[in-house]
C-alpha cells in the first residue's frame, strides 16, 4: 500500500516577538480559525537526502470538523477522504480501498492547522528568516517541527517538514478558494468491483 506522507507538521518559528507570535503568522492562525472551509490545488515534492526528488500533483478541499479530501491526481491516482468519523484510502490502480476507522492515521498537527484549530500558545517560534517561519507545535522542546510560509492574504503558501533522515516533504497551496466545500465531497462510495480491506490490509465488508 503506498500510503505517503501527506499530512505534514505545520509549524511557527521560535523568533520571539513582543506580545507573542510574529504579527503575520498571528494573523494567519487567527484567519484559518475562523474560515468554515477552503479548498485549492496543491504541488508536493518530497527531497530525499540523496539528492533525488518525487513531485505529485492535486487537488485539496478541507472542513471542520476533521473533514477533508486529499486528491492525488499526478504521478498516479491516490484519494484520502473523511467526513469526520474514519478515512477511505482509494487507490484505483490496484483495486483498492482502505478504510482507517481513526484520524490519527493521518498526520493530526497538519489537518488541525488546516482546520484552523491550532491555538498561538501552542506555536513555538524557532526562526524567521526572508519569510519563512521555523515553527514546533505542541511541547517546545519535544514537538514536532515545520517550516512555512504565507501568501499576500495571509494563507498557507507552503509548507515543510523533515525526517531524522533529512528527507523533506514540501507541498505549495495553489489558487485557494477560501470559502466551505460542498459536503458531498466528504463522502465516499466503494466503486463497484473494488476490495475494501482494513488497516492491516485485510478484506474486510464494507463499514
Amino acid at each position: 500500500m503506498r500510503i505517503l506522507a501527506l499530512l505534514m507538521l505545520m509549524f511557527v518559528s521560535n523568533v520571539a516577538c513582543a506580545g507573542g507570535l510574529p504579527t503575520p503568522l498571528s494573523h494567519a492562525l487567527h484567519k484559518l480559525s475562523q474560515l468554515s472551509g477552503f479548498s485549492c490545488n496543491f504541488e508536493q515534492t518530497l527531497f530525499y537526502a540523496d539528492g533525488s526528488e518525487q513531485h505529485y500533483q492535486g487537488t485539496l478541499a478541507v472542513a471542520k470538523f476533521g473533514h477533508f479530501r486529499w486528491q492525488y491526481n499526478k504521478p498516479y491516482e491516490q484519494l484520502y477522504v473523511s467526513n469526520g468519523d474514519g478515512i477511505w484510502l482509494y487507490e484505483p490502480d490496484l483495486m483498492q480501498v482502505q478504510w482507517l476507522k481513526s484520524l490519527d492515521a493521518v498526520d493530526p498537527i497538519a489537518m488541525r492547522l488546516l482546520e484552523g484549530r491550532v491555538q498561538e500558545d501552542e506555536v513555538h517560534v524557532l526562526n524567521v528568516s526572508k519569510g519563512v517561519y521555523h515553527v514546533r507545535v505542541g511541547n517546545q522542546k519535544t514537538g514536532p517541527e515545520l517550516w512555512l510560509t504565507l501568501n499576500a492574504k495571509g494563507m498557507p503558501q507552503w509548507f515543510e517538514s523533515r525526517d531524522s533522515l533529512n528527507n523533506r516533504n514540501r507541498m505549495w497551496l495553489i489558487a485557494i478558494e477560501q470559502k466551505k466545500p460542498k459536503a458531498k465531497q466528504f463522502e465516499f462510495e466503494v466503486p463497484e468491483g473494488v476490495d475494501v480491506v482494513d488497516a492491516n490490509g485485510m478484506l474486510m465488508e464494507k463499514p
